[in-house]
């Protein structure tokens, strides 16, 4: 009787192909739970801050080499800031800062100069704005 599986040999696949599937749910149920057991991938924290120019131009980056934005102005209102980083220095009366702020004013993000938002001074950061490049994207 060459060829027909004994008794033997039928109980034998079932019981390794059982095996087989049993190993590989078990690794795929260790690889999910490492998946899960990732932590979150935090947002920045974000400040709002006040802005108390009127007109006050939204660039695409820190400097005057971005355009401004087209129809895009911000006056008198709180914005949310997410980062803040050096760029060209921007002076208005007795006001004069070279950092920049990442804002959301309710449209697309840009950068605005600190001089036009409230609580800095001169030469400084704004207080309590992230000054880390990475949680600007």
């Amino acid at each position: 009787m060459t060829g027909s599986p004994t008794a033997g040999s039928a109980t034998k696949r079932p019981n390794r192909l059982r095996r087989t599937a049993v190993a590989a749910v078990a690794a795929c149920g260790a690889g999910l739970s490492m998946v899960a057991a990732a932590p979150a991938p935090q947002t920045a924290a974000t400040t709002t801050v006040y802005v108390w120019a009127t007109g006050v131009n939204m660039r695409a980056c820190p400097s005057f080499e971005c355009a401004p934005y087209s129809g895009i102005k911000v006056s008198r209102m709180n914005v949310t800031a997410y980062c803040q980083n050096t760029g060209d220095t921007v002076r208005d009366g007795q006001y004069v800062n070279n950092y920049w702020v990442q804002v959301d004013a309710g449209g697309p993000r840009g950068w605005i100069s600190a001089v036009y938002v409230s609580g800095g001074d001169n030469w400084s950061p704004i207080p309590g704005v992230s000054q880390n490049f990475d949680d600007c994207f």
